[in-house]
């Protein structure tokens, strides 16, 4: 390859590298909630912010607004997705569809060890545990089923809904520790179901988790249209 062909190809490669920083840097801004629902984005604070340049920036909002994650209007700018009720009870329809039947079905797969860790790790007390570190844990135990299930038709139907998962659940937080305690005490029950191989119960469990899950997350979107809409 001679010298031009060189440059470029590393013009290319520094090019990509930023696209995808700034793409995974919003993303996950947008995950964690730090750009909750229906805030309004400026891109040119996203320049200053992620220090790119414009084109990174516009290929990844291009990229966000494909997944469902923004919206681009015309006008007005760019706005984090909201979450309805309506796409709450589609989200938590799925889930209690194909969870329980995840774990039931796959659960016995994995290893004994990985059990073993949640248990303790979803006994500690919250006071002692970072908040992120709790939904970090929660996205891990959530998808493990569906990752056991080694089920590509499975995976990509449960993927379709799991960014707005993880949004759900950072909100849920948001409501204190009374809520994430119980969160804690129903992942313990389930886990130590499948630690003793009742995968039925297990599956009941995380049945009624999700039921109690679900609760919270229309309470959620409740108060935010109402602060929405005074």
């Amino acid at each position: 390859m001679d010298l031009q062909g060189s440059v470029f190809l590393l013009y290319w490669v520094i090019n990509m590298s930023l696209k995808l920083q700034a793409y995974t840097t919003i993303k996950q801004k947008i995950l964690s909630c730090e750009y909750p629902p229906n805030t309004l984005l400026n891109e040119e604070k996203l320049r200053e912010d992620l220090r790119v340049s414009r084109t990174p920036i516009r290929d990844a909002l291009s990229r966000l607004e494909q997944e469902s994650l923004i919206q681009i209007l015309p006008k007005r700018g760019i706005i984090v997705a909201g979450i309805s009720l309506a796409e709450v009870e589609q989200i938590y329809e799925l889930r209690m569809l194909i969870e329980p039947y995840a774990l039931e079905r796959y659960g016995k797969t994995i290893d004994r060890e990985i059990y073993k860790k949640l248990e303790a790790f979803f006994a500690r007390s919250p006071k002692k545990i970072s908040l992120e570190e709790i939904h970090k844990k929660d996205n891990e135990f959530h998808y493990m089923f569906i990752d056991a299930a080694k089920n590509t038709y499975l995976t990509q139907a449960y993927q379709h809904s799991y960014t707005q998962n993880i949004r759900l659940r950072v909100l849920s937080g948001s409501l204190g520790k009374p809520r994430i305690e119980k969160s804690q005490g129903e992942h313990c029950v389930i886990t130590q179901y499948c630690l003793d191989g009742n995968w039925k119960k297990a599956a009941e469990a995380l049945r009624k988790h999700l039921l109690s899950s679900k609760e919270i997350s229309y309470s959620i979107i409740t108060e935010l249209q109402i602060l929405l809409n005074r």
